[in-house]
């Protein structure tokens, strides 16, 4: 009995030594020695590099298949298109009815291509675009434009440029382009006219730039490496498209920009910009600045030659007849005295020779920009309100002159002129969009010119535009939009347009 209550104390004490020395015993098994670690690692090692060897093996099976001569596939081999450009077709007409016969603009010179366009059904534009990446440090596009008029059909090359990549070598954010573009000029030059929010432009576009300004030239732009969208470019051309013309060592015209812009918040941004263009003009006219000088002399011709026929005729006639009708003629030639000198007096009274001038001297114009966008939902695709705003002031110093048979009348200018228009448009749904649009223009003041004939300012020319456009898709457009343009003081113009523009092939986004 007293060995088995010794047992039993003995195994009291030795209960708490046996459960600590039991945890410790298990952790000196199962712990890897060094060794054992190393050996581990060198068997993944092993069975990673066996996996990497066989898939090595797989890829170099893989590249000599692909390398190998193929068979063609039904007669027909499959060439590289790497330096194939991308091609797209921009179809752009209209159905206008004008109920004002003319868009002649008081106090305002009309080049060619700002002029309202034809009435009735009309293709307004075609567009061929090509562009490609010539190589890893070059881009280049062209676009030749196909307009009507009167019946028949220009062609033009609105583009024509190559301009640098990133990878080119230049500073980063330095970007260099040459050949013939819409350079940087308020917010509207850039872009083509399919991509407007209406069917014409502002009447600034119209009667300081011709709808727009894209003469050859070189420019130069810089992105600054800012979180705000900032950049500021020059720009040199040769000064033949209006306003300017007939440069006589091809640098005529020069620009300097700067812009600014960036998001706020999440849903809405906004950019900013300020702008000059200066250079000369020899004869600006009729939008066609260099062939201004032709034209003048053409209308001299036919003048000439008129008043020549004229007078063989006036010679014939009385040489044969002043004997019969001495007192009918006499009656007849103090008549038509009286004619002409009315209408010479009624010609007097309503001339604009801003208009019917052409011009020669110095034209400085300055713009400024802005743009804002909110897409109340956040996304942009399903609903987005545009604000847009530019203005124009242009400083010219110089003279019209205006020839009418044998005499031609000098109009001096120095002063200013300028122009502004305010826009906005509100795409509700995915596909639908509305819009409205004034312009004005301020022309050049009395005090600023000396003239022969007394010169008013009769009118500030102004346009008032809604429109509603349907977009199926980004290829494909129908807009409907009425203008009322008070441009002449005599008369107001009530244009209705119906408009269609699609796309074809590939097409560049539009800028912002």
């Amino acid at each position: 009995m007293s060995i088995l209550r010794g047992l039993a104390r003995l195994l009291f004490l030795a209960t708490p030594i046996i459960l600590i020395a039991l945890p410790a015993q298990s952790e000196t098994d199962q712990a890897p020695t060094a060794a054992e670690l190393a050996a581990e690692i060198q068997a993944l090692k092993q069975d990673y590099e066996t996996r990497i060897r066989n898939l090595e093996a797989q890829l170099d099976a893989i590249n000599a298949q692909s390398a190998a001569p193929q068979p063609p596939v039904s007669g027909i081999r499959s060439q590289d298109n790497t330096f194939n450009p991308a091609i797209g077709v921009i179809l752009n007409a209209a159905v206008a009815n004008f109920s004002a016969p003319a868009s002649e603009i008081s106090g305002f010179q009309l080049g060619h291509e700002s002029e309202r366009g034809q009435e009735g059904i009309a293709l307004i534009e075609t567009e061929f675009n090509f562009s490609a990446n010539i190589d890893d440090k070059f881009f280049g596009s062209t676009t030749i434009g196909v307009h009507t008029d009167e019946g028949a059909e220009t062609f033009e090359i609105e583009e024509a440029y190559v301009q640098t990549l990133p990878s080119a070598g230049l500073p980063d954010g330095l970007r260099v382009k040459a050949g013939r573009a819409f350079w940087t000029l308020g917010y509207m030059n850039e872009h083509h006219p399919h991509a407007d929010d209406f069917a014409d432009r502002p009447l600034p576009y119209r009667v300081f730039i011709d709808k727009s300004y894209n003469d050859n030239g070189l420019e130069f732009a810089y992105v600054f490496p800012t979180d705000m969208f900032a950049e500021t470019g020059v720009g040199l051309f040769r000064g033949d498209d209006f306003p300017f013309g007939g440069s006589d060592d091809g640098i005529g015209a020069s620009s300097a920009y700067a812009r600014l812009g960036g998001d706020i918040g999440s849903n809405q941004s906004f950019r900013i910009g300020a702008y000059v263009l200066n250079g000369s003009a020899a004869m600006r006219g009729g939008g066609h600045a260099h062939g201004a000088e032709g034209d003048a002399h053409g209308e001299e011709d036919e003048h000439g030659h008129e008043d020549e026929m004229h007078a063989d005729e006036d010679e014939d006639e009385h040489g044969h007849e002043d004997d019969m009708h001495a007192d009918e003629d006499e009656d007849e030639h103090g008549h038509e005295d009286e004619m002409h000198a009315g209408e010479d007096e009624h010609e007097g009274e309503h001339h604009d020779p801003f208009a019917e001038g052409l011009f020669t001297g110095d034209s400085t114009l300055y713009g400024f920009d802005v743009r804002y966008t909110w897409a109340p939902t956040g996304n942009p695709r399903e609903q987005e309100i545009t604000l847009q705003g530019e203005y124009f002031w242009r400083a010219e110093d110089g003279y019209y002159a205006v020839t009418e048979g044998d005499e031609t009348e000098f109009t001096q200018v120095d002063g200013t002129s300028s122009g502004w228009y305010v826009q906005g448009t509100y795409k509700f749904s995915r596909a639908w969009r509305i819009g409205a649009r004034y312009s004005r223009l301020d022309p050049i003041s009395a005090a600023d010119v000396t003239s022969d004939d007394e010169y008013e300012v009769e009118h500030s020319p102004s346009t008032v535009s809604v429109m509603g456009d349907w977009t199926n898709s980004e290829f494909g457009r129908i807009r409907l939009q009425f203008n009322r343009e008070s441009v002449h003081h005599e008369e107001t113009d009530n244009q209705l347009y119906l408009q269609y523009i699609m796309s074809l092939g590939a097409h560049a986004a539009h800028a912002y």
